[in-house]
């Protein structure tokens, strides 16, 4: 059973502490986090698909390969070391061996992420200063604080924390995100931190980890971009001891999975509420597809559409750019002539398109099931039992504000 904690958020589980502070990467914002975890914590991750990967993803990538237990991850923002060379490689191990040296730890215990503009060089004054600041903050209250110092165009903190049962103990799992704009399939600029309380293997939480995150994090879309800094972390400090878990076949394997995908689908869906200018949530629900991979594909060609995003703001029950954006998915099985379209809300359900064709429907229904601040599209294939749901938002005259001003 699972009860939701109202606070606390990455720092709700046992042996775990956060802080934020305000560094100067920004010019008054919180800019830097620190996760901490005394007695360590194994640690795994994911990380963006884009060919182009900041320093500090690089960094992590080997770091977790070589190494399974961590008691640091540093988190700047405003900055996000992308496409700075050897210069930025060098930057973030000058930022392992500072805060190492902070915290009294070892530099292969630290992890570093970072997001904010692209092709800037790290300030490292000010990192220096960020770490001498942050390190004696850490406490077991600082998740909220460490949930606002990560956010960039994000308008509001996304933290979650809850527990749940594991071997007949009661276990802890809480999570914070950030991403607004450039949220897409396969991640976008987004961090994500889960930690937990219980005891695991990193080849397990790494398994489940990534499970997770193609099942809710892959399925969200602001506006089509994906980042160069993309990065889920989650932490397990073993402070539940619990027997160990180590494979799918261990007790308390199905639970722990089911948390983590709860706390993914949870924090996913805040991103795209927070999207940037966003007015609406919009869930694509496709059905009857023959295959998983088709309606997968069809969910994020209708969830990336700016037309069909611009329509959802618009109020606009235009399901003809629903089905043209499913007609350019990438699908092997797809019948034009069969497909049911309808959109739904708190407000109604109405269907607009029956086996391929327009049908006549209450305009003014449409309207008003369209004014309602989560919206659900419903696409029926009508070719098999498969189905899929992608979340996304819609696009509004302020996403073109934040992003033409995102540098000043």
């Amino acid at each position: 059973m699972i009860k939701k904690l109202h606070k606390s958020g990455v720092a709700a589980a046992a042996g775990v502490q956060a802080a934020g502070i305000h560094a100067g990467f920004k010019k008054r914002k919180k800019d830097m986090a620190l996760l901490y975890f005394p007695d360590g914590a194994t640690v795994a991750g994911v990380f963006t698909k884009n060919k182009v990967k900041a320093a500090p993803v690089q960094y992590d990538q080997q770091a977790l390969q070589q190494h399974d237990r961590f008691k640091a991850i540093l988190i700047n923002s405003g900055n996000a070391n992308a496409c700075t060379g050897k210069q930025g490689k060098a930057d973030v191990e000058e930022t392992v061996k500072l805060l190492s040296a902070e915290l009294n730890i070892q530099p292969e215990e630290v992890l570093v992420s970072s997001t904010g503009v692209i092709g800037m060089f790290m300030n490292m004054e000010t990192m220096k200063k960020g770490i001498k600041e942050i390190a004696p903050e850490v406490s077991e209250f600082g998740g909220a604080a460490a949930s606002k110092a990560i956010m960039t165009t994000d308008t509001v903190p996304k933290e979650v924390s809850f527990t749940f049962e594991v071997a007949g103990k009661t276990a802890t799992i809480g999570g914070m995100v950030k991403g607004s704009g450039m949220i897409h399939p396969n991640l976008g600029t987004m961090l994500g931190y889960i930690t937990t309380d219980v005891a695991i293997g990193q080849t397990a939480l790494h398994a489940m980890l990534l499970k997770a995150a193609d099942a809710t994090f892959n399925h969200a879309t602001i506006d089509g971009d994906t980042s160069t800094n993309d990065s889920v972390f989650v932490a397990a400090t073993g402070k539940l001891d619990n027997p160990l878990i180590v494979s799918a076949d261990d007790a308390g394997y199905a639970e722990v999975e089911a948390a983590v995908l709860s706390i993914c689908s949870q924090l996913a869906q805040l991103l795209v509420k927070d999207g940037e200018g966003a007015t609406k949530f919009v869930e694509v629900l496709v059905s009857g597809a023959k295959t998983m991979a088709d309606a997968v594909s069809i969910g994020k060609s209708v969830a990336t559409s700016s037309l069909v995003k611009t329509a959802m703001f618009g109020e606009d029950a235009n399901w003809g750019r629903v089905i043209t954006a499913a007609g350019y998915a990438d699908t092997e099985y797809f019948d034009a002539d069969v497909i049911d379209i309808a959109f739904s809300s708190k407000n109604g359900e109405i269907k607009l398109c029956e086996a391929g064709m327009g049908v006549v429907f209450d305009e003014e229904l449409a309207k008003k099931i369209l004014e309602a601040d989560e919206i659900n599209i419903l696409i029926d294939l009508h070719l098999g039992t498969e189905a899929a749901s992608t979340w996304t938002c819609d696009f509004s005259y302020d996403y073109v504000k934040i992003n033409a001003d995102y540098r000043s």
